[in-house]
Formats: C-alpha cells, sequence, structure tokens
C-alpha cells in the first residue's frame, strides 16, 4: 500500500482509479459505499424479497439460498465473497479491494438488522411488475456513483470489473450473462414467473447502471469540413479549451486539398462549436457522431 504525500493540484481532477490513498477522496468513496449499500439493502428488502425475485451477483445467490433454506442472507453472503476478495487481490489494488470487502460487510451488516431486512412498500396491484421494473431501475442508478469513484459493491462486481477492464465491455453485460444461471436455478424451485420477473429486473438494473455510468452529458466527436479551418480550430482551443486535430482531406470531385477539424466534446457544449462554426462559415458541414466512451485529458481517467 502506498499512501500519496503529494501536494494535490485543486485543478487536476480526481482519478478514481489511482491506488494511492487519499484521506479525503477515500472518506468520501466510502460515505458512498455506506449509502449505496444501506439504500440497496432496502429496495432488496422492498421490491425483491416479497416477489421472490433475485438480485445480480452474489447477493442473488444469497437470497437464493435463504427463499431454499432459510438460513439468513447475510451469511451465504460473507462465505461466497470470501474467495472474491482473495481473486481481487491478484488482480486488482489493495485500495480497491479493501473498498469492496467493506462493502461486503455492510450488506451483510444490514441484511441482519430487522428493520432492513422487513422493509416493505406496498405497491398494490400490479406489484410486481412495479417492483420488478422501479425497484432494479433504483438498483442500477444506486451503484452507479461507487463504481464511478472506482469501488465496487462487492460480490461478482470485483468479478465483472476484472473481466471488463481486460475485455473492454460493459460491466452490465457481463452481469446479466451470469444472473441467467442464477434465474434458472430460482426458476427450478419457485416456477417460471418469479424467475421471468427477475430476468425482467435483471434486465432493467443494468440497463439503467449502463445508462447511469454514461450520464445525461454524454461525449460526442465532430467533424468539421469547413475552408475556414484554420480561423474556427484557435476558437475551439481557446474559447472552449478542447483539443483539435487536423486530419488531411481531398473532396473527390473537386481534388481540393482540405483540413477537417475533428474534436471530441461534450454534449452540452455541441451549442457553444455550432456558434463558433456558424460565426466563421455558414456553410460548414458536420458530422457529429456518439462516442461510447473518451479517457484521457479533460475526459475521463484512464482505467
Amino acid at each position: 500500500m502506498k499512501t500519496s504525500k503529494k501536494n494535490v493540484d485543486p485543478k487536476v481532477p480526481f482519478n478514481p482509479f489511482d491506488p494511492n490513498f487519499d484521506l479525503k477522496q477515500d472518506f468520501i468513496t466510502f460515505v458512498l459505499i455506506v449509502v449505496s449499500c444501506f439504500l440497496q439493502s432496502l429496495v432488496i428488502s422492498a421490491f425483491y424479497t416479497p416477489n421472490h425475485f433475485l438480485s445480480g451477483g452474489v447477493t442473488g445467490i444469497a437470497m437464493l439460498v435463504e427463499y431454499v433454506t432459510g438460513l439468513p442472507r447475510f451469511v451465504p453472503l460473507i462465505l461466497l465473497n470470501l474467495p472474491l476478495v482473495v481473486i481481487g487481490f491478484k488482480y486488482m489494488n489493495a485500495k480497491f479491494i479493501i473498498f469492496s470487502a467493506m462493502a461486503t460487510l455492510l450488506y451483510s451488516l444490514f441484511f441482519s438488522i430487522p428493520f432492513v431486512a422487513n422493509f416493505r412498500i406496498d405497491l398494490g396491484e400490479n406489484s410486481e411488475m412495479l417492483s420488478a421494473v422501479v425497484g432494479a431501475a433504483l438498483m442500477g442508478i444506486i451503484g452507479v456513483p461507487v463504481v464511478k469513484r472506482g469501488a465496487t459493491l462487492g460480490g461478482m462486481d470485483v468479478l465483472s470489473v476484472i473481466l471488463s477492464r481486460r475485455f473492454s465491455i460493459q460491466i452490465g453485460t457481463f452481469n446479466i450473462a451470469y444472473n441467467l444461471i442464477i434465474m434458472t436455478v430460482l426458476g427450478f424451485f419457485f416456477g417460471v414467473r418469479p424467475a421471468l420477473f427477475s430476468m425482467l429486473a435483471t434486465f432493467v438494473s443494468n440497463t439503467a447502471f449502463n445508462y447511469g455510468m454514461q450520464g445525461l452529458n454524454r461525449n460526442v466527436t465532430v467533424f468539421i469540413i469547413s475552408k475556414k479551418w484554420d480561423e474556427i480550430a484557435p476558437h475551439v482551443m481557446s474559447d472552449m479549451n478542447r483539443g483539435v486535430t487536423f486530419l488531411h482531406g481531398e473532396g473527390a470531385y473537386t481534388g481540393e486539398q482540405r483540413e477537417i477539424v475533428y474534436c471530441i466534446i461534450k454534449t452540452t457544449e455541441l451549442g457553444k462549436l455550432k456558434a463558433i462554426v456558424r460565426k466563421h462559415d455558414t456553410k460548414a458541414l458536420f458530422s457529429i457522431v456518439e462516442t461510447k466512451e473518451v479517457v484521457g485529458r479533460g475526459f475521463a481517467a484512464m482505467n
């Protein structure tokens, strides 16, 4: 373990994947983990347990064990998470695993509290459908702030993050794959109906999680074809503080050589960019492409 002794530059954004410990930032992450574990425990008790739904990952397996045997879920929750923590120490940094272990202990603690375990919300008619949609969406969204801080809520999330970083596939995609196996076992013991609703809840939860990770302010790649490229580019760099790259192009019909302005910006910055281009060339051609992920200077930290 290393403790960072460097003076933190307030202009440098927080890097969630920095393995060094930072008292202030790590405390914020810990608070988010506590709040997220507590809220997700309430959601599971309110929406999942009354309908015999399963949540994802290790928690889902612990719930299945409780449904079938009556063994309190916090017991298998701890036992099943131990090997995952060991695997995590081999592939991830110590800080990441410590946070994951904390989340596991907090989940177990909250599920052992009678108020949390017995928490219910009466949704009346169509309670199963509402639980599968509303409860699952809440589960997905609640986990986003923690993952954005470079941590997880433990369990299969540890394995998902390892695989996600290795193969660059969204975490939610991995979750759906192995959760289908759990749902199949649920269907064997309790019938097709709760299994199908659990599958729906899994899909909604992971969709909400992936959407939350991308956020409302998404990244777009912009190509600007204009004869005034040399006037547009400096303003993009100075007025918007965004980097610009020139791509050498040639008109297929005219054979005219030209520079294409290439840049990556946020969707909220599109209006300002269009205003800059419009000011210098009303005939400029825009190509705007939604970009799934951008890492590096000015955007997300390198994973």
